[in-house]
Order: structure tokens, then sequence, then C-alpha cells
């Protein structure tokens, strides 16, 4: 599936060959403005280019008149598109939850670990639905604010962000005191799908962020608030959903001795 969806981006940006040899000193969209821009293709709903951070996209209705334009930007045949997109993408990623639950489901009661509750838990499950004692899913980002991550053999807490929450503004002071305290045994981790607001230096983020602008983790996790956390052990079991405040330095540091003598 993703290597369709690489491919039919690559077909559309090569097709789109007079946008390939613009370049901009700047591109401005919204509060955000991109400099050393090289645009890489257009198609009825999307901008692709390269700036001096990475690599984005941003949506044509989103741009300037002016620049609208110049890539022949018709909002009515943007709107079906994005309709069609929107209904395509949740089709996919209702089939996605539901497998990757099934999957969970058949996984953690073939595992022979306790399912009681304890003093090391920070949540228990009461659903089926509940992704506690299962396998984290793969995490497909578009772009990175900021350098990707290590994950291998680490704690990982996901935090699910966006740019207008201000909960999610509160909660970054404290995200970043975990991620200097257990540097070595822990990897901070934002998710957005904001990517056209994102901004870690705004933010003053401490750990990298992950743009996923189709909100896809967000819908196989069945996040419906945020600040919304996943804290995964070092064998990226899951083993805490939920608000972060749950996720104190003290319970961290009880979970991390424990998987260290579990794993000796």
């Amino acid at each position: 599936m993703m290597l369709r969806f690489v491919l039919v981006a690559f077909v559309a940006l090569i097709s789109s060959a007079a946008a390939a040899a613009l370049k901009l000193d700047s591109l401005s969209v919204g509060p955000v403005t991109y400099t050393n821009v090289t645009i890489l293709g257009a198609n009825t709903t999307d901008l692709y280019f390269t700036h001096a951070l990475g690599i984005a996209n941003v949506k044509l209705k989103y741009l300037t008149p002016e620049m609208q334009k110049r890539f022949n930007y018709d909002p009515k045949a943007a709107a079906e598109a994005e309709k069609k997109q929107n209904e395509s993408d949740m089709l996919y990623q209702a089939t996605e939850a539901s497998a990757f639950y099934s999957h969970g489901q058949k996984v953690a009661d073939a595992v022979d670990k306790p399912r009681t509750s304890s003093e090391d838990n920070l949540a228990d499950p009461i659903s089926e639905r509940s992704l506690l004692g299962r396998h984290a899913p793969e995490f497909e980002a578009d772009s990175w604010l900021g350098e990707k991550p290590s994950l291998e053999g680490k704690f990982v807490l996901v935090a699910f962000w966006a740019p207008w929450s201000i909960p999610c503004r509160k909660c970054v002071p404290e995200l970043n005191a975990l991620q200097k305290r257990f540097k070595d045994k822990l990897a901070v981790v934002g998710w957005t799908s904001d990517g056209e607001l994102a901004n870690v230096n705004e933010f003053k983020m401490e750990f990298p962020s992950a743009l996923d602008s189709k909100s896809k983790l967000s819908a196989l996790c069945g996040v419906t608030s945020i600040p919304f956390v996943l804290l995964l052990d070092n064998k990226h079991i899951i083993r805490y959903q939920g608000h972060p405040a749950a996720v104190t330095e003290k319970k961290l540091e009880a979970l991390m001795s424990k998987a260290e003598e579990q794993s000796k």
C-alpha cells in the first residue's frame, strides 16, 4: 500500500514538469514562511516542495491568490478530490484498525502474562479494543520535525499533540524533563497531523516530532482527544495509553528498573 502511494506520488510529481523548475526565495503559508524553496510538483490539492529545513507539502487552498493562479488551483476540483481522498483514507484506516486490533487480541491471548491489575500498572484494560499489553504498530511518518530518533531497545513515549492546543503546550516542559532525565533509556516522540502550523522552536520541544498528515497512527490507536500519550516498554509493548499526567518520573523509573531486571 505504501509503495503504491509513493509510486503514484512520484508519477504525479514528474508529470508536473512546469512546476518542478520553479525556485522561490520564500513561500508563506498562513503564519509559516519557508525559505530557499524548490517546487517539486503540484496536483489538484497540494503543492510539494523542498525548503531550507527539509521537504514539505501544503494545501493549495492556503496559498495566496497569486500562487494559486500560478498552479492552476480549481477550488471545486480540489474539494471533490479531497472528499474522495478522505473517504478512501477513512476506509483504509478502518480496515487497518480492525486488522490491528484483531491481531493484537490474538497475540495478547497467546502470551502467558498477568492480565490482572497490579501496582506496576499505569492503567488497566476494560475493553478488547484497549492497546495495553499489545505490541505497538509501526510508526510511519511523512516527515520529521527535528532529527529522526533511534527507538531500538528504548522505552518510547509517543505524545500526540497539535499546535493550537493549550493543554498540549502545558505538557511540553514535563515531556522535556522526562527526556532529559532518562535520555539513555527513553525516547520522547511528538506526533502531529498539523504540519503546516507545527513548529518545534515555538513550542520549545527538546525532542523530535513526527508529521503524520493523514492522522494514520492516531486513527489506528483510537486517539480522540489531546494531549494523549502511548508509553512503550523497551520491547515496544504498550504499557499505557491516555493523558500524559500519569507518566511521572517516579513511575517511569520504576517501570524501566523492572524491565532491566527482567531482561537479565
